[in-house]
């Protein structure tokens, strides 16, 4: 991965890194989603949309406590903290929001073509999709603001002059 992100800028690498966890974190929430899904299916003998929501909103937890972690240690090379948990918790808030949102307006809209396509499932995956774009600038601010902050503090220490100790104490 070294190799293929060495030219690039540290934003473009932690971009990269980012649509990796991205990428892997729809996957994950996607599957978990679809399986429960499946699962009401076959045991309440159909999916209505409190299911959906229900399988929406468990297969979402689930992914960003893992995601927090990937994205803390991966995508920003930080470490974990009360302080970037809870930012990574508001902009989840957010994302939770969006994704919900779409969910459910994409599940009014196709409803009308229910035989067409499997519904519950694209809607789904395509409110996961449109609110990880959306996600991906969030965090940025959340992580990217205290490394900033780390990077100026040492440039103002590394500008302040160093006194010479070995003269003054003759």
């Amino acid at each position: 991965m070294r190799l293929l992100t060495s030219r690039l800028n540290d934003t473009a690498r932690s971009a990269v890194r980012f649509t990796i966890v991205g990428l892997i974190g729809t996957l994950v929430q996607y599957a978990l989603y679809d399986a429960l899904l499946w699962l009401f299916d076959r045991w309440m003998g159909g999916v209505n949309n409190w299911l959906t929501n229900l399988a929406f909103v468990t297969a979402f937890f689930i992914e960003m406590t893992a995601n927090y972690f990937f994205t803390t240690y991966y995508t920003f090379r930080s470490r974990p903290s009360w302080k970037n948990a809870g930012g990574f918790a508001g902009s989840r808030v957010v994302n939770f929001l969006i994704q919900m949102g779409l969910l459910n307006l994409l599940l009014l809209v196709l409803r009308h073509w229910e035989d067409a396509i499997d519904t519950d499932r694209w809607a789904g995956l395509a409110a996961i999709l449109i609110a990880g774009v959306v996600n991906y600038f969030l965090l940025r601010v959340i992580f990217r603001k205290k490394k900033e902050i780390q990077t100026q503090q040492q440039e103002r220490a590394a500008t302040y002059p160093i006194k010479d100790l070995s003269r003054t104490a003759r």
